[in-house]
C-alpha cells in the first residue's frame, strides 16, 4: 500500500508528540512522489537534546507500527556524507512542528531584525 502525504502527516503526529520530536521531515521516494508499495519511508528527525537512544528506538518502532512500513531514521548527517545531507535537504517535506519551536523560531527571526 502507498500511503497519502496526510496519511503519512496524519499518523506520525501523536508519535512526535509522545517523543518530543522538534521536527519531523520526510525524505526519499515518498517525498518525491515515487513511492510504490515496497517503498520504506524515510525520515529526517530533529530531536531534544536529552533524547536518548532507548527512547528513539521506541519512536522507530512506534513509527513503523503507525505506518505498517519500514521507516529510515537519519538524525543527523556526518561530516563526510555532507553531500547526502544536500541532496536529502532539497527535497525534505516538513511534515511535523513542535510548535514551541516554531515560537522559538519565530522570537530568533524577529531578534535578527
Amino acid at each position: 500500500m502507498v500511503l497519502t502525504l496526510d496519511e503519512i502527516r496524519e499518523k506520525v503526529r501523536p508519535i512526535c508528540e509522545a517523543y518530543k520530536v522538534k521536527r519531523l521531515f520526510l525524505f526519499g521516494s515518498y517525498a518525491r512522489g515515487e513511492a510504490t508499495k515496497e517503498s520504506d519511508v524515510d525520515f529526517h528527525i530533529m530531536l531534544d537534546e536529552e533524547t536518548t537512544l532507548l527512547e528513539l528506538g521506541g519512536l522507530y518502532v512506534d513509527l513503523e507500527d503507525a505506518l505498517q512500513k519500514e521507516v529510515d531514521i537519519v538524525t543527523q548527517v556526518p561530516k563526510e556524507q555532507e553531500i547526502f545531507g544536500k541532496y536529502m535537504e532539497k527535497e525534505e517535506i516538513l511534515l511535523y512542528e513542535d510548535q514551541r519551536e516554531r515560537c522559538a523560531g519565530s522570537a530568533e527571526y524577529s531578534q535578527a531584525l
